[in-house]
C-alpha cells in the first residue's frame, strides 16, 4: 500500500510514491521548456506536458506493483492556470506567471479599489504575476477563447480533473489568483463583477485534503493504476513542501526550499496581523492544514543563480558543438576552505518580499587577480545566505522565533553549501531523508484525504523523518558579522 505524490514545477515534473511510513518507493521526472515567442510572453504546452505527467505516473506505477498506490494528490506552482472545455478538452496553451500580460488590468483594480482593500481580501499584492490579469487579458483580445473555455484550473487542480476528479480548486492554489477573498473562502463577488469576469469559469474553492473521487477507469488502465485509486485536492507547491519539511503550525522552524528560486517560508496558527504585514510588503495565503496560514520570501537568484555560475565559468572544449560542463559535484569542490572579502548581492533576476524586484542589478564586489572561481562561488553562496538574513532582520517579528532551517530541493545536497548558510544565519540546518518535500507533502494530503491518517500532526509523525543536522561553525561568527555589515551597505 502507497501514497502517490505529483509534484508540478517550473522546469519539470514529477512523480513520486511513497510508503506509509515515508520511503520513497519509485520516482520519475520530466523536464520541459517555457516558449516565449514574443517579448513578455511565457507559455507552457499544456498538451505536452499533461503527457509528461501520465508518463511519470505509469513509470512509477510500474515500479511499485507490492505496494500499489492507494491515493494520490498534486503539488504544483501557482498562478499559470490551463485552459479546459467541461468535458476535458485542452484548449490552448497555458499562461505562467512571468508572463506580462495584463497589467492594465492591475492597473484598473488598484484605482477602483485600492491597493490595501485588495490585499485585505487577497492577501496580495496586485501585480502582472497573478492570473488574473492573464484571464481578463483573454477576455478581452481572445474572447473567442474565452468563452469556450469550461474551466480556468491551476495545473494541480487540472491534473486532478483529468484523472477524474472534479472541477475544484483548493484555497491555497485560489489565493495565487488574485481574485480569491481569503477571509470568505471564496471567490469575490466585487473583483468579479468589476472585472465581467464569469463565477461559473472558475473551480469551486474546497480545502486541501477534499476527497474529488477516482480515478478513471479508462485513464486507470493506462496508466497501471487501479480504479480505485482516491484522487485527493492537493495544493500550492510551497504549501506542500512546508507540509513535506514536517513543520507543523506554530513550529519553530522554517522552510528553505533550494531550487531554482529561493524560497523560505514559514507557516501560522492563525491569521497573522494584516497591518504589519501589509507593511512590510508579506503576502498572506491559507496553507494546506486550513486554519493556518503561510508567508515567504523568495528569491530567483538561488539554483539559478549556480547554473548561470556554472554555465559561465565551467564551460570547456574549443569546439562549440561539444563544448560540455563539469559536473556540480566537482564545481563545489573547488570552494576552498578559506574565507574571503567578495561581496556578492544576489539580485541577478527577480525578487519576491519584501522588495519585489522584478529586474536583475546584481553585484560581485571585491574580486582581485588572487581569487579563484572557487572563491567566487563561495562569495555566491555566502550572499544568497545573506539575503536570508537581510530578510530575517528586517522582518524580525517573523523570524525572530526561529531556530532551526529545514531545507529542501536540489541544493540541499551540496553539503558545503549547507555549512555556508548554517554559519552565515546562525541557525541549525536540518535535511529530511525524503527531499522531494513537494511531493511528499501532495502524498500526505492524499493520506489525508483517503483517511489513511486522522491529523496532519500524525501522518507528519509516520512519513517525515529527519536525515542529519548542521551546527554553525562558531569561529567563523566574528567573520561573518563584519561581512553582513559591508554587505548590507552595498545592498542599500
Amino acid at each position: 500500500m502507497s501514497l502517490l505524490g505529483i509534484d508540478i514545477g517550473t522546469t519539470g515534473c514529477k512523480s513520486v510514491v511513497f510508503s506509509l511510513n515515508g520511503e520513497q518507493l519509485a520516482k520519475s521526472y520530466r523536464d520541459y521548456k517555457i516558449i516565449s515567442e514574443k517579448e513578455g510572453y511565457a507559455e507552457w504546452d499544456s498538451e505536452k506536458i499533461w503527457c509528461n505527467v501520465k508518463e511519470t505516473i505509469r513509470e512509477v506505477a510500474l515500479k511499485t506493483p507490492d505496494n500499489p498506490i492507494q491515493a494520490l494528490s498534486v503539488s504544483s506552482l501557482g498562478e499559470a492556470m490551463v485552459l479546459v472545455s467541461k468535458e476535458g478538452q485542452i484548449l490552448g496553451n497555458s499562461i505562467l506567471g512571468t508572463d506580462t500580460r495584463g497589467i492594465e488590468f492591475v492597473r484598473k483594480i488598484k484605482q477602483k479599489f485600492g491597493e490595501f482593500y485588495i490585499y485585505k481580501q487577497t492577501g496580495n499584492f496586485p501585480g502582472a504575476f497573478y492570473s488574473m490579469p492573464k484571464i481578463s487579458w483573454l477576455k478581452q483580445h481572445l474572447p473567442e477563447l474565452y468563452n469556450s473555455t469550461g474551466y480556468f484550473l491551476t495545473w494541480a487542480d487540472f491534473v486532478c480533473f483529468m484523472l477524474g476528479g472534479k472541477a475544484i480548486t483548493n484555497f491555497c492554489l485560489a489565493g495565487r489568483t488574485l481574485l480569491f477573498d481569503m477571509n470568505k473562502c471564496e471567490w469575490s463577488d466585487e473583483l468579479l463583477e468589476f472585472l465581467e469576469l464569469d463565477r461559473n469559469k472558475l473551480p469551486a474553492p474546497v480545502k486541501s485534503g477534499t476527497m474529488l473521487g477516482y480515478v478513471r477507469a479508462d485513464l486507470a488502465e493506462d496508466l497501471n493504476l487501479n480504479s480505485e485509486v482516491a484522487v485527493i485536492s492537493g495544493g500550492h507547491d510551497q504549501c506542500c513542501a512546508i507540509l513535506g519539511s514536517g513543520i507543523e503550525s506554530g513550529s519553530r522552524s522554517v522552510m528553505y526550499g533550494m531550487g531554482t528560486f529561493i524560497c523560505v517560508a514559514t507557516v501560522f496558527p492563525q491569521m497573522p496581523d494584516i497591518r504589519s504585514f501589509y507593511i512590510d510588503k508579506m503576502h498572506i495565503e491559507h496553507h494546506v492544514e486550513f486554519g493556518s496560514f503561510i508567508s515567504f520570501i523568495y528569491n530567483q537568484s538561488g539554483g539559478a543563480l549556480i547554473d548561470w555560475f556554472l554555465k559561465t565559468f565551467h564551460l570547456y572544449g574549443n569546439d562549440t558543438q561539444i563544448s560540455s560542463f563539469i559536473s556540480y559535484e566537482s564545481m563545489f569542490a573547488e570552494i576552498p576552505d578559506s574565507l574571503n572579502d567578495i561581496i556578492v548581492i544576489p539580485r541577478f533576476g527577480a525578487t519576491g518580499p519584501p522588495d519585489f524586484q522584478c529586474e536583475g542589478n546584481g553585484c560581485i564586489y571585491g574580486l582581485s587577480l588572487n581569487h579563484s572561481r572557487g572563491d567566487i562561488l563561495r562569495a555566491l553562496l555566502e550572499g544568497i545566505s545573506f539575503y536570508i538574513l537581510d530578510c530575517f532582520e528586517k522582518l524580525h517579528y517573523i523570524f525572530d522565533r526561529i531556530d532551526n532551517i529545514v531545507v529542501t530541493g536540489g541544493g540541499s545536497a551540496s553539503r558545503k553549501w549547507l555549512q555556508i548558510t548554517a554559519d552565515v544565519t546562525n541557525k541549525t540546518i536540518e535535511r529530511n531523508r525524503a527531499t522531494e518535500a513537494g511531493a511528499l507533502g501532495a502524498a500526505i494530503l492524499a493520506g489525508i484525504g483517503s483517511n489513511m491518517f486522522d491529523s496532519f500532526g500524525n501522518a507528519i509523525r509516520e512519513m517525515v523523518h529527519k536525515e542529519f543536522k548542521i551546527i554553525p561553525d562558531l569561529s567563523k561568527r566574528d567573520f561573518y558579522k563584519e561581512k553582513f555589515k559591508r554587505y548590507k551597505l552595498l545592498a542599500k
